[in-house]
């Protein structure tokens, strides 16, 4: 025998199909040879296998793969190529549906092929046949626009389509709220009161009438737009509103005003801390939550951290694990990895090479640092921009407890910090504003001594290539360690020299009004401002503290934004119903955040505070002069009462405050002429705030 030909010498196949090959022994003249025995092979069973008798069965989508037939030592070969199943059929579920005006369904598209086995990894084109009545995302999500239907959606793939009909329904409004729920007003005072209605889903309704009225017009009238108007002492009065039947009710009371207001006096000659900046970890659940609620909530919560709460400053982390060459990240993105194997390589360094003076740009990852600039960072600076408002970007080192690379060799802390500006400059154009040098080291193994050490390489060698950023630090976790730390930090030659910002966190025991004095004391020594950068479940009275005891120019709760539903004070703005995969997430005010926005909105990075007293404790006041030379006073009130300031330049103010029972209630603007005092007042425990219009 002298050789074997293999027919057909290419055969293509699908996915579950079949093919016959057939082989033929031959002699040196090319005759064929019978009652030999053919051993047959594939070189990739994984995309199609062949029995004994030649039959080929396509296993996956591949090739060509090489499908031998051997005969006492000689072989032929066919080359096999196994093509996807076409779709067959297109099968939606639910096959038919009723939504409500504004509602939504999920329709999902099955694909199979001619032997009924299920097709996955196709494209499916959707379609509504009147997007007037309902429409299909390219997901399948269908939404009610207006009432009618039947509406038949469509799902295509590969020439074939599947069909279901939705019918769209009016809703009925099945519950009125109204928040607040309690109000407590001055006489002549104003408040608004908003009804929320919703639908036995809970949908959210809009566009229906509501009818206000008040059990006692003598006390306190309602407008038709929930406008509440204190007109006499008393309460507390029933307002209600009614929309379709159904009622939502809350309580006002009314009080007499002070006729003899305390005095808040304020004094622009007297000078403390420059402002640098309110400050949220880069945290928006860009990495963690659902996308598909995520894709929804993002631009919210930024338009309202920019122009409803004020952040102007962000902190972002430079992992230690980016320096390591290989980016789990993008695997981590792909679907390739969960969360959890994800965050295990977030802090495994693997150093560029052995000398930090010579750096390989291949040895550092930056695919999550540049997402969560592009997806947080840019998209704030530039809403801050379009207010006029400046934008502060401060870049802090973490992995205190794990590693010991950067910690033993400030060079090589210094290379990372280098590699890190470098990349931004060359990507963005820009670097960051200030770079803290370490986030809580007490807790991993550094000590002062460490951060000392590091913040000087990493000046020298960031000024040496021409970035000139501040530097912030030690950011200990508890504000009662931080002046040993800070002091040990301080005694490194050049330490002194470079640091700008004496940071501490509030973790722990509370700190004392003496421990936050000795804070701004020791910063004055020194010549730098003071920050509190991070501290989860802080309010307005810490804030309050840190700004008029410790003299903080810069301040952090925590977070800016998280998937958790639930407020604990670690997230300006909590979501809730992301978690569980919700199209339209309800992007909440944090408690605590109602408080803190009287604080953050209206003072501007670069602002100045001045002096402010009161005659009366229950009124403390805390006053700013913006850049622009505009004034904003902050008062923290223990009771609710009416109060004069004086000092203010001439102009016209706006007056806002929130309490327990109302947030962000404006109040009518104030104009004031050259001497004048200003007169307000809230009607319960908070915070009010005037400011220059």
């Amino acid at each position: 025998m002298a050789s074997v030909s293999v027919s057909p010498s290419a055969i293509a196949i699908e996915v579950g199909g079949a093919g016959q090959l057939t082989a033929t022994p031959r002699d040196a003249s090319g005759n064929p040879m019978s009652g030999r025995t053919v051993t047959w092979s594939s070189t990739d069973v994984s995309v199609a296998t062949v029995s004994a008798s030649g039959m080929i069965t396509g296993v996956r989508a591949g090739g060509p793969v090489a499908i031998s037939a051997s005969v006492d030592g000689r072989a032929g070969v066919a080359q096999a190529t196994v093509t996807p199943a076409p779709v067959a059929s297109v099968t939606l579920t639910p096959s038919a549906a009723t939504v409500t005006v504004g509602g939504g369904v999920q329709f999902a598209a099955t694909l199979r092929d001619a032997a009924g086995g299920a097709l996955a990894g196709r494209t499916v084109t959707w379609s509504s046949s009147n997007t007037a009545v309902a429409t299909v995302s390219s997901a399948g999500l269908v939404t009610g626009i207006a009432v009618g239907g039947p509406v038949t959606i469509s799902a295509l793939s590969e020439g074939r389509t599947g069909t279901a009909t939705i019918s769209v329904q009016t809703s009925t409004v099945a519950t009125v709220t109204v928040a607040p729920s309690s109000l407590s007003l001055l006489v002549g005072g104003t408040s608004t009161l908003t009804a929320t209605l919703r639908d036995a889903s809970n949908n959210v309704l809009t566009g229906r009438p509501v009818t206000w009225t008040s059990a006692s017009n003598a006390v306190a009238t309602v407008s038709s737009a929930g406008v509440v108007t204190g007109v006499a002492a008393g309460g507390p009065v029933t307002i209600t509103a009614t929309a379709e039947g159904r009622q939502g009710s809350a309580t006002v009371t009314v009080t007499a005003p002070n006729n003899n207001p305390a005095i808040i006096t304020v004094n622009g000659a007297q000078q403390f801390q420059t402002m640098a900046g309110w400050e949220a970890l880069a945290e928006i659940g860009q990495a963690e939550c659902d996308p598909r609620a995520y894709a929804t909530y993002k631009n919210n919560v930024l338009d309202r951290a920019a122009n409803e709460l004020g952040i102007n400053r962000i902190r972002i982390a430079l992992r230690n694990g980016y320096e390591n060459p290989v980016d789990q990240f993008i695997p981590f993105k792909a679907g390739q990895l969960t969360f959890n194997q994800w965050k295990v390589f977030w802090f495994q360094v693997v150093n560029d090479n052995n000398d930090p003076f010579v750096m390989n740009p291949a040895g550092f990852n930056w695919g999550y640092l540049d997402y969560t600039i592009d997806e947080l960072v840019v998209p704030l600076k530039q809403r801050l921009a379009a207010r006029g408002e400046g934008f502060w970007l401060n870049l802090v080192y973490t992995g205190a407890n794990s590693g010991d690379l950067h910690r033993n060799d400030p060079e090589e802390y210094a290379e990372l910090a280098l590699a890190a500006f470098q990349h931004l400059q060359q990507r963005y154009g820009w670097v960051p504003n200030s770079l803290e040098v370490i986030n809580e080291p007490n807790l991993g193994t550094w000590n002062g001594t460490h951060v000392g050490q590091a913040m000087v390489a990493a000046k020298r060698r960031l000024n040496q290539a021409g970035f000139f950023p501040q530097f912030v630090g030690p950011s200990v976790s508890q504000a009662t360690p931080s002046l040993p730390f800070f002091d040990q930090m301080m005694l490194v030659p050049g330490a002194p020299q470079a640091l700008n910002e004496f940071s501490y966190h509030r973790y722990g025991t509370a700190p004392t009004a003496t421990q936050l004095r000795g804070i701004a004391q020791r910063a004055a020594t020194f010549g730098v401002r003071t920050s509190m950068l991070e501290h989860g479940g802080s309010g307005y009275e810490h804030l309050h503290e840190d700004l008029t005891l410790a003299n903080v120019s810069a301040w952090e709760q925590f977070g800016l934004s998280f998937c958790g539903d639930r407020d604990t004070g670690g997230n300006y703005f909590p979501i809730y119903g992301a978690s569980l995969g919700k199209n339209t997430p309800d992007v909440r005010t944090g408690e605590m955040t109602k408080y803190l926005r009287q604080y953050f909105r209206y003072v501007a990075l670069g602002a100045v505070r001045v002096g402010a007293t009161s005659t009366e404790a229950q009124w403390e006041p805390v006053a700013f002069r913006n850049p622009n030379g505009t004034y904003t006073v902050v008062v923290k009130a223990n009771a609710g009462g009416a109060f004069t300031v004086g000092g203010l330049p001439a102009g016209t103010y706006g007056v806002d405050f929130t309490t327990a029972n109302a947030y962000m209630q404006a109040l009518p603007d104030v104009a004031v002429t050259a001497g004048q005092n200003l007169t307000t007042a809230i009607p319960a425990t908070g915070v009010l705030t005037i400011f220059a219009r």
